[in-house]
C-alpha cells in the first residue's frame, strides 16, 4: 500500500544497479546437524483450539515431527533440548512479506538487501512469507534459490509484478521518484498496467506462466488522483487467472475496493479498510463474500506516526536491526518534508478506525489474517511480531493472533488442501519455534526464542550486537 515512497524507488535502483553492501548472517545453518531433535518436558500450542498440551515429548527427523507422547520417546543419537518452562509453536506465517524494500527512514537514502530482510524473517521465526509484490526479473528466481537452499530464509510464495490500471498505484510514485535511467526499466518490470479486458487477460496469463503463486491486482487509488482499475478489467484479469489455476489477491483501501474485488472473484483481500470506518451496513455484505483480509495495521501505524517523535524499538528489533537505522527515526534532518505529508496525516484521526475495522469484520467471520508489509519503519520480522500486538488490540486473544500466523495462513497458502505446515503435528513439516513463557497469556514470549528449526534443521540466531558469535 505505502509503497508509496523514496524507498520503493531506493529498492528498484538497487535491483537494477546492484547497490548495496552485504548485511550481517543474523541466522546460519547449525554445523554438523544431529540426526533428529528430541523436545522434552514441553508445552505444545494447539494453534487450532488456542490451549497448551503440557509436558510433551516431541521428536523431530528429517523434515518432519515425528511424534509427539506425554510419555519418554526412544531416540537414540538425537539431540535433547530441555523444553520445561517453555512453549513449542508453529513457525510463523507472515502474509504480507515484501523482502525486497528498506525500512530506514527515507532522508537515510539506504538500498535494500533482499537477502538480508529474509534472514531477519527467519531471525524473528518467520518460516514462510507471501511476497505481495516485487520486480519480475527478481521475484521467482529469489523464491527459487531459497527452495533448492542456495539462500537462507523463509519459504516464500511470490507474486512478482503488480497488475494496475494504466497510470495507477504504484506508476505515479514510480515515475515521480525514479530517474529517468531506472525509471523506463523499473515501471514495466514491477507493474503490469491494463486498460483493457483484453490487456488484462494477457497479463495474467504471462504471470501465471511466470510461475507466480498469486497475481496482485491493485484496487485502490495512491495518490488520491490516481486512475483505479475499472471493475471489468478486474474481473477479466480474476478470470484469466483462474483458467491458469492462480488465484487473485487485492490491495484495497476503501469499502467500496473491498467489494469491487470480492464481487470480481479475488481470492485474498490485502490490507483492510484503511481509509474510512466500513459502514454498518457493508459489514454484513463483506463477510458473505468469505475471503480473508490481511489487516496490515502496522504498516498504517508506522506512517501514521512518522515524524511524532521518538520510536520505542522492540526487543527483535533491537537484535535484528542495524542500530543507527533505528535512532534515525527519532531526528528528522532539518528541511526534510515529503510530498505525501498530506496522505500520511490524514492517516492519523484513523487509528482507531484500522482496529475497529478489524473487531467489527471479525465479529462477522471475516478470517483475518497476519501480515506486516516491510517498508518505511517496517522491520521483516520484527514488524509481524508488532502486527500480532495490533490485532490483540483490535479484540483478537493471543491464542487467536498466534493462528492468524499460523493455521489460518497456511490453510489458505494450501489452496484447499491440507496444509502440511502451520501447526505442531505428527507428519507435519518441521517449521517449529521453541519460546520462553506461554504465548497464550503474554504474546511477547513469542519474541523470546529458545530455539529456531525449519524443515527440521536447528538454525543458529545472531544478534547484530554478537555478529561472529552464538545467541
Amino acid at each position: 500500500m505505502l509503497r508509496a515512497s523514496s524507498l520503493l524507488a531506493a529498492a528498484v535502483a538497487a535491483a537494477v544497479v546492484g547497490c548495496g553492501k552485504p548485511g550481517p548472517d543474523l541466522v546460519r545453518r547449525v554445523e554438523p546437524q544431529p540426526p533428529g531433535i528430541m523436545i522434552t518436558d514441553v508445552a505444545v500450542l494447539d494453534v487450532a483450539t488456542g490451549t497448551l498440551l503440557p509436558h510433551r515429548n516431541v521428536l523431530i527427523a528429517g523434515d518432519r515431527i515425528k511424534a509427539i507422547e506425554s510419555v519418554p520417546i526412544p531416540a537414540s543419537g538425537a539431540a535433547l533440548v530441555d523444553g520445561a518452562g517453555a512453549t513449542l509453536v508453529p513457525g510463523l506465517i507472515d502474509m504480507h512479506g515484501h523482502s525486497g524494500g528498506e525500512s530506514a527512514p527515507p532522508w537515510l537514502g539506504g538500498f535494500p538487501d533482499a537477502e538480508l530482510n529474509l534472514r531477519s524473517f527467519l531471525y524473528c521465526g518467520v518460516t514462510t512469507v507471501l511476497d505481495p509484490g516485487d520486480m519480475d526479473s527478481d521475484a521467482f528466481e529469489r523464491r527459487d534459490r531459497l527452495r533448492r537452499g542456495e539462500i537462507l530464509g523463509p519459504h516464500v510464495y511470490a507474486a512478482g509484478p503488480l497488475v494496475t490500471a494504466r497510470g495507477g498505484h504504484p506508476v505515479p510514485i514510480l515515475n515521480d521518484l525514479l530517474p529517468w535511467w531506472i525509471r523506463w526499466y523499473a515501471v514495466p518490470h514491477y507493474t503490469r498496467q491494463v486498460d483493457t479486458p483484453e490487456e488484462a487477460q494477457a497479463a495474467a496469463v504471462e504471470i501465471a506462466e511466470m510461475g507466480a503463486d498469486v497475481m496482485k491486482l491493485v484496487v485502490d487509488r495512491v495518490p488520491a488522483e490516481a486512475p483505479r482499475i475499472r471493475t471489468d478489467v478486474l474481473a477479466a484479469a480474476v478470470e484469466a487467472a483462474r483458467t491458469r489455476h492462480l488465484r487473485a489477491v487485492a490491495h484495497i483501501g476503501t469499502t467500496e475496493d473491498a467489494i469491487d474485488a470480492a464481487r470480481s472473484g479475488i481470492a485474498l483481500w490485502m490490507h483492510g479498510v484503511y481509509r474510512e470506518r466500513i459502514p454498518d451496513d457493508a459489514i454484513a455484505t463483506l463477510a458473505g463474500f468469505h475471503i480473508p483480509m490481511v489487516a496490515t495495521i502496522g504498516v498504517f501505524e508506522s506512517y501514521a506516526m512518522l515524524q511524532q517523535g521518538p520510536r520505542e524499538p522492540t526487543a527483535l528489533e533491537r537484535q535484528a536491526v542495524d542500530p543507527a537505522t533505528l535512532a534515525a527515526f527519532d531526528e528528522v534532518p532539518d528541511g526534510y518534508d515529503t510530498k505525501f505529508r498530506p496522505f500520511i496525516e490524514s492517516l492519523r484521526p484513523l487509528r482507531p478506525v484500522w482496529r475497529e475495522n478489524v473487531r467489527r469484520l471479525r465479529a462477522a467471520g471475516v478470517t483475518i489474517l497476519a501480515g506486516s508489509d516491510p517498508q518505511t519503519g517496517v522491520f521483516p520480522g520484527p514488524a509481524l511480531h508488532r502486527e500480532l500486538g495490533y490485532l490483540t488490540e483490535a479484540g483478537l486473544s493471543p491464542a487467536e493472533a498466534i493462528r492468524a500466523a499460523t493455521l489460518d495462513a497456511a490453510r489458505f497458502l494450501a489452496d484447499g488442501r491440507e496444509p502440511d505446515f502451520g501447526t505442531v503435528e505428527v507428519g507435519k513439516r518441521a517449521d517449529l519455534l521453541l519460546v520462553d513463557g506461554d504465548p497464550t497469556q503474554d504474546l511477547a514470549a513469542l519474541s523470546r526464542i529458545k530455539l529456531l528449526i525449519q524443515d527440521g534443521v536447528a538454525i543458529q540466531r545472531i544478534p547484530r550486537n554478537v555478529q561472529g558469535g552464538a545467541s
